[in-house]
């Protein structure tokens, strides 16, 4: 309820996605054999002027739609920083395991194209941004992570920006 709020009573919550909710907790749970902290969410969007300029840091007037990027997440302590993740679907979309360092970015390669680099990208700016606001030293967590969105890859809707918001919020 406290992500869907699609009027003021909870009871209006959409029928699909209470099922899409539960299922990646579901799924969650059978991956990893428990529950996790939370869930981050991010919508995608359609920009009503300025398709693509955003790039050029031109302006945009965007509009959050009903589909999106969900995140659900399981934070741990561990001796090297580590990300578990997968997804939903991980035959379409292969699990994979990478460490935090602990100092410095997080290894984007740009001639790999996997669907890992976007949570990599959020990772990299929520770090840059966590590391920048602390007073001592700072220690990444460990994640577990599994991720369902049903924004279509390619439908003009900006599947790749909401699954980075989603992760940066996560992280």
């Amino acid at each position: 309820e406290e992500v869907y709020a699609e009027s003021a009573s909870s009871r209006n919550i959409a029928p699909e996605h209470k099922s899409r909710w539960n299922g990646l907790i579901s799924s969650f749970c059978e991956t990893y054999g428990y529950k996790p902290d939370f869930v981050a969410r991010s919508p995608g969007r359609v920009n009503i002027i300025g398709e693509h300029v955003d790039y050029s840091l031109y302006n945009v007037l965007p509009m959050a739609v009903t589909v999106d990027a969900l995140i659900a997440v399981k934070c741990s302590a561990r001796e090297t920083p580590t990300v578990r993740i997968t997804d939903i679907h991980p035959d379409r979309y292969p699990s994979s395991e990478f460490k935090i360092p602990v100092n410095g970015d997080i290894d984007i390669d740009p001639q790999k194209h996997e669907w890992t680099n976007y949570f990599k990208a959020g990772l990299r700016g929520a770090l840059r941004f966590l590391r920048s606001k602390q007073t001592s030293s700072f220690t990444p967590a460990s994640l577990a992570v599994i991720v369902d969105g049903n924004v279509p890859p390619g439908g003009v809707l900006s599947s790749s920006a909401a699954l980075v918001c989603a992760s940066a919020l996560a992280v």
